[in-house]
């Protein structure tokens, strides 16, 4: 419950400061979006992307060529400390993931009957996003200076990633490449 509170009050938060020219649309190809929150002790991110910047492809996984692809990615993200790569010192564990796509089956996303959902977007024109939720947990938050963001590498589908990041210091928003990729904090 408290998750889903913080989650909620953050992306109400990140919301507001997006100002209409920062914000891009809500499916770029290409293009994602990382709200990043470090409240206390913990670290939630969330994910919001095409689904062909993840899998090369939006419909539904209906093949075994599809299902694989659906599979490996949701195996990548779950191994989510290596997908964002927290600095050391700070001491932080991955404690939770949950990824949800309108348009792929979750159990091949490796989620149970009873993992919390979140909104999942798809229009009627196929174009399917993945939400994913990441939630770690810092013995030394005060000691987290970058979060080095490795989408790049796992998925070549990104150009860019948009990124709102809060914490108890400061509110900022950030645009990450292939070739500028760590997220850094005060």
């Amino acid at each position: 419950m408290k998750l889903r509170l913080i989650t909620a009050l953050t992306a109400a938060l990140l919301s507001s400061l997006l100002s209409p020219a920062m914000a891009h649309e809500a499916h770029v190809h290409g293009v994602g979006k990382l709200d990043v929150a470090l409240d206390g002790k913990t670290l939630s991110l969330h994910l919001d992307s095409p689904l062909i910047n993840l899998i090369g492809f939006e419909h539904a996984a209906k093949s075994e060529k599809d299902r694989q692809a659906a599979k490996d990615m949701a195996k990548t993200l779950r191994n989510a400390a290596t997908v964002f790569v927290t600095s050391a010192a700070a001491g932080c564990t991955l404690s939770s993931v949950n990824l949800v796509s309108a348009a792929i089956d979750p159990a091949l996303l490796g989620q149970s009957n009873n993992a919390p959902k979140t909104a999942a977007h798809a229009d009627q024109d196929g174009h399917a996003d993945l939400d994913a939720d990441f939630v770690f947990q810092c013995a030394a938050p005060e000691k987290l200076q970058t979060i080095d963001v490795k989408l790049f590498e796992a998925f070549k589908g990104f150009v860019s990633i948009d990124v709102q990041l809060v914490t108890a210091k400061r509110q900022s928003a950030a645009k990450l490449t292939s070739s500028s990729s760590a997220l850094s904090f005060p």
